[in-house]
């Protein structure tokens, strides 16, 4: 966003294309987003934009969005590359429903508590990331500044559920994935 007041505003605001467009054009980029957008508002003309600017560009879209909006998406694009930001804030079971439909669609963890309690995978939580070891990733979210205080307690919450889970599912979700998924596109050229 250009500025915080835009998140809900600039799925109709045409003039996030050109500037988008221009900092493409410009920069470096492995992604567009994290962007919020819900259900219908994925078909409007800005956001089938962006769903457009990141096939040209080779991009990950990274969405905030609910899995109606995610569903949009990949209609526009069936190769489209989706990071669900905070998995949508779905129950896992519609979590899996979608990685299983969508080959392209990996999850972040960013914001969420729901997967564990205690220092233990939910048993929900824990089928999904077994049979998806490779599409999911932790996340941060420090998308407020505040946000940024947490981060030390954040990471030593998830570490003590990562080690709840086989060490090799662990280290892929920790970060393994996103090496796997962004590693090479962030070496110089």
């Amino acid at each position: 966003y250009r500025q915080r007041g835009e998140i809900s505003s600039w799925v109709r605001d045409a003039s996030i294309v050109p500037h988008l467009e221009s900092r493409l054009r410009t920069n470096r980029y492995v992604a567009i987003g994290e962007y919020h957008v819900y259900g219908a508002d994925a078909d409007l003309p800005v956001v089938r934009r962006v769903v457009e600017l990141a096939r040209e560009y080779k991009l990950f879209l990274h969405s905030h969005s609910d899995a109606d909006a995610i569903e949009r998406q990949f209609k526009q694009d069936p190769q489209a590359r989706i990071l669900w930001a905070h998995s949508g804030f779905d129950a896992p079971d519609k979590v899996r429903a979608m990685l299983r439909k969508y080959k392209n669609l990996w999850c972040d963890l960013a914001f969420r508590s729901d997967h564990a309690n205690g220092g233990k995978v939910d048993p929900a939580w824990r089928a999904a990331f077994l049979e998806f070891p490779d599409r999911f990733m932790v996340g941060t979210d420090t998308f407020t500044p505040e946000r940024w205080h947490f981060v030390v307690e954040h990471a030593n919450w998830t570490r003590q559920w990562l080690a709840d889970l086989p060490t090799d599912v662990a280290e892929r979700i920790a970060y393994k994935n996103g090496e796997a998924l962004f590693g090479s596109m962030l070496k110089p050229q």
